[in-house]
């Protein structure tokens, strides 16, 4: 919405990979042209290196777009492509019939295909996007269809784009060979502070700002001191500093408005004085541009909050008329462990046109159910704590159930099936935000549900696009106490803790350490592994979460719907 505001055309810190946006720092370009150098001499497997977040998906869909014109493109998304299906993905990307269903008989059409296209003249360029999670029996096949060669030539082109530690599963002895067939390596680094500056500038440009930057020079540096040069999160505070500055009709981002953007980032609540502005402003600009367009907008600084101050915490039932920004009411709804639900199953988009006003305090009580066996009486949940906008704070009434509830920012919709938990989601909708329960992934298709109890199915690449304006709550039980917020520092028995865990699980040999040692390193980047997350051999939260999860095993509820282990 704050695009017209600014003088902009588009939105300029979308988290969606686009070429449009790429922006072309030293390292960039310098990447950028050793791929393309690597496809022109036909050096076969071709690495492109980079951690979350630094725009290996954005650079590999730019790499496509200065091909040659003679080039024939795949690009591969799903990593967990089985050998067969690996092969028959590019045979479908190549707009070629499948002739069998073996994998001898589909390698046989794609043999015959290069061969075809390199009479021609013609170049076949494989992407495939987070290699790091690929088998290795889909990494075998990677080899062998490098090896499709002509006298002079290779006939396939294979960039295979990951995390850093696709480099260190293609050292293990059964990938050698792969490992000794690639002919370039290269490794995106984070943005220096002067390339953020340069960035922020080349993001708003591309999105039609002709006038001056909003941001100021100190601004712009606390996005980087914040998001340490990685571009998805300085495209996800510039993009809540441009709303910020917008819901209070300021044409300049300054360090404030950085500093409250980062704030709404993390999910910490506002100073008391912050929010009372905040909110005057946002419902005034809102109103305006409603009456305007002939839209109803809603604002709102959050459903949940975690631990607010005892100062401003009431216990408040859910109200029969909305304290926010004006809502439809609706009706009460029924307490969810009292009375049947019949679930319907509709699309994520359009949303639906009212999120119920006591819709947060309904999914929350049902997440808790999922871990109690049975529903909070409907009397408890309307006296759980909350602020006096409404917002409930999640933390206080987990503690009331023995359960934790850790927020995890930039998550994406894998992330979330690795995790395995189920939780909350706070999505940024038009015209209504929604508060939903993410409730079961099975395969690729996810099942959520509403504040009224209705099932809501959509594929697991439209809830990852969702994830970029998300706010996600789980909830778990820290048997452990292990700490997940980074406040704390991992003490001797906490590291004893974990080496115990993962030595039990299978991932670390005797002697435990109580240090946090290269053994131990390994074996949370082993776990990792096993559970689809980064790995990046860190205990942060997403891993804290998995691991509690398969710790827990059948005790702990799945949203794969099977147990645990």
């Amino acid at each position: 919405m704050y695009e017209p505001f600014f003088g902009l055309d588009s939105s300029p810190f979308g988290l969606t990979p686009n070429p449009r946006f790429l922006f072309r720092s030293s390292v960039h370009h310098e990447i950028l042209s050793l791929l393309l150098y690597g496809v022109t001499t036909s050096k076969g497997v071709m690495l492109l290196l980079g951690d979350v977040g630094t725009g290996k998906t954005t650079l590999c869909r730019a790499l496509l777009r200065e091909l040659p014109a003679e080039a024939e493109s795949v690009l591969v998304l799903n990593p967990h492509l089985s050998e067969t299906e690996l092969v028959g993905a590019i045979l479908d990307d190549l707009g070629l019939e499948r002739r069998g269903s073996t994998r001898g008989e589909l390698m046989t059409v794609l043999s015959q295909h290069l061969l075809a296209a390199g009479g021609e003249g013609k170049t076949v360029v494989v992407v495939i996007d987070e290699a790091q999670q690929m088998s290795v029996g889909a990494l075998e096949q990677v080899r062998i269809l490098s090896t499709l060669e002509a006298p002079d030539r290779k006939l396939l082109q294979i960039v295979l784009a990951g995390q850093p530690e696709l480099e260190a599963k293609l050292a293990r002895p059964d990938l050698r060979q792969l490992n000794q067939r690639v002919g370039i390596r290269s490794r995106l680094r984070p943005l220096s502070e002067r390339e953020t500056f340069r960035y922020v500038e080349h993001r708003l440009r591309a999105a039609g700002l002709a006038g001056s930057l909003p941001f100021t020079w100190a601004a712009t540096a606390r996005v980087h001191r914040y998001s340490r040069g990685v571009p998805r999160v300085i495209n996800l505070v510039c993009d809540r500093a441009l709303s910020t500055a917008f819901a209070g009709r300021k044409r300049n981002v300054d360090v404030d408005t950085v500093k409250a953007a980062i704030r709404s980032v993390e999910g910490r609540p506002l100073a008391r004085w912050a929010r009372r502005v905040a909110a005057v402003a946002a419902v005034t600009v809102m109103a305006a541009v409603g009456t305007t367009l002939g839209l109803q907008w809603t604002w709102r600084p959050g459903w949940f909050v975690s631990h607010a101050s005892n100062s401003v915490l009431a216990a408040v039932a859910p109200p029969a008329a909305p304290t926010r920004a004006p809502m439809p009411q609706t009706s009460s709804a029924p307490d969810p462990g009292s009375a049947p639900v019949t679930a319907r199953v509709a699309a994520l988009s359009p949303a639906p046109p009212a999120v119920p006003l006591d819709a947060p305090r309904r999914l929350l009580a049902e997440l808790i159910a999922l871990w109690i066996t049975h529903s909070p009486p409907q009397s408890a949940v309307a006296e759980w704590p909350a602020l006096a906008d409404g917002a409930v704070d999640i933390a206080s009434v987990a503690d009331r159930y023995r359960l934790t509830a850790t927020r995890l920012p930039w998550i994406t919709a894998g992330e979330l099936r690795a995790i395995g938990l189920p939780a909350l989601l706070e999505l940024d909708g038009v015209p209504e935000p929604s508060v939903l329960l993410l409730r079961r992934i099975a395969d690729d298709t996810v099942t959520l549900v509403d504040g009224t109890g209705a099932e809501r199915r959509v594929q697991l690449e439209e809830l990852d696009s969702k994830l970029a304006h998300a706010v996600v709550w789980v909830l778990w039980r820290n048997i452990d106490q292990l700490p997940v917020d980074g406040a704390r520092p991992l003490t001797r028995d906490t590291v004893f803790t974990v080496a115990l865990r993962l030595h039990k699980l299978g991932y670390l040999a005797s002697p435990l350490p109580r240090l946090y040692d290269a053994r131990l390193e390994e074996a949370v980047r082993a776990f990792q592994r096993s559970t689809a997350l980064p790995a990046d051999g860190i205990l942060g939260p997403r891993t804290t979460l998995a691991l509690s999860r398969v710790v827990a095993g059948g005790v702990a509820p799945s949203i794969s719907g099977q147990p645990s282990r």
